[in-house]
């Protein structure tokens, strides 16, 4: 192996350590009754799970500083500390939730197709007619691209998981509009997925909703 693999390989360990978090995968993929219903759990790490929970902390700035601090109540003291650092907590506090609780869950039935996330607050449920969902695709192959941007993955990864739910490793087009669903598939699981919702749109009932 020549220095530079070593070197690429030896960035990459150093970056899988931005992808660790709990452990609380889960994928269902069922077919019945003409229909689907599939579901994946939120994905997580350390580093998101712990800005995120910190974040939270800031519901109570306002009573640390003007009652335990002794600072001076001010109009500007009223607007940082009691307006806008509880709406960053309300945020922070939302995806920390959806960081340890979240799920999305997929559903066709009647020729529609419905996506849904559950475990945390303020959420909007997704619907699309099947026939007009096109290109349904795999986001990326992690054995076709290279160790150099695999590691730049992992590294943007706690970037992505603080400010979205969903990072999509499965796309399809809708209406001149790229939707992304699901998070942390093995390629099996894609290609299974992939298919399933394929062999529907494949139905007479289906295509002619």
């Amino acid at each position: 192996m020549s220095i530079k693999n070593i070197g690429l390989n030896l960035q990459y360990q150093y970056s899988r350590i931005f992808t660790f978090g709990l452990n609380r995968k889960k994928f269902v993929c069922s077919p019945k009754n003409n229909g689907l219903f599939a579901l994946n759990s939120s994905r997580n790490t350390f580093i998101a799970l712990g800005f995120t929970l910190f974040s939270c902390g800031l519901f109570f700035s306002g009573i640390t500083e003007g009652f335990v601090n002794g600072n001076k109540i001010t109009t500007e003291f009223i607007i940082v500390f009691f307006i806008i650092h509880p709406i960053v907590a309300t945020i922070g506090l939302r995806q920390f939730l959806w960081l340890i609780n979240g799920r999305q869950e997929l559903r066709i039935e009647n020729g529609e197709m419905t996506l849904t996330k559950k475990g945390t607050f303020l959420t909007k449920t997704q619907t699309f007619k099947l026939k007009d969902v096109q290109n349904i695709r795999n986001e990326i192959q992690e054995s076709s691209i290279s160790t150099y941007d695999k590691t730049l993955r992992n590294i943007a990864l706690n970037r992505k998981l603080l400010f979205s739910h969903i990072i999509g490793e499965i796309i399809f087009d809708y209406k001149g509009k790229k939707v992304k669903l699901f998070n942390e598939l093995t390629e099996n699981q894609k290609v299974e997925l992939i298919t399933e919702i394929n062999n529907l749109k494949e139905k007479p009932t289906h295509n002619n909703s």
